[in-house]
């Protein structure tokens, strides 16, 4: 399976950004936009949030 999320630059010039590789949309996690991050925040919450979308493939399966 691939990646649903990766990390990218923000545009604005002020850290990093969760993106939804389907959409091309950032990810948000409640009403927050997830944005504005470190990339090492970026990197893990991006792990975290593939991992649950495996999690949920898996029981739709």
């Amino acid at each position: 399976m691939n990646a649903v999320y990766d990390i990218a630059p923000n545009p604005a010039g002020n850290g990093w950004m969760v993106i939804n590789t389907t959409t091309g949309d950032v990810a948000r996690v409640g009403d927050r936009e997830m944005s504005s991050l470190s990339i090492e925040d970026a990197d893990d919450l991006a792990d975290l949030l593939n991992h649950l979308e495996r999690i949920k493939r898996a029981r739709m399966h």
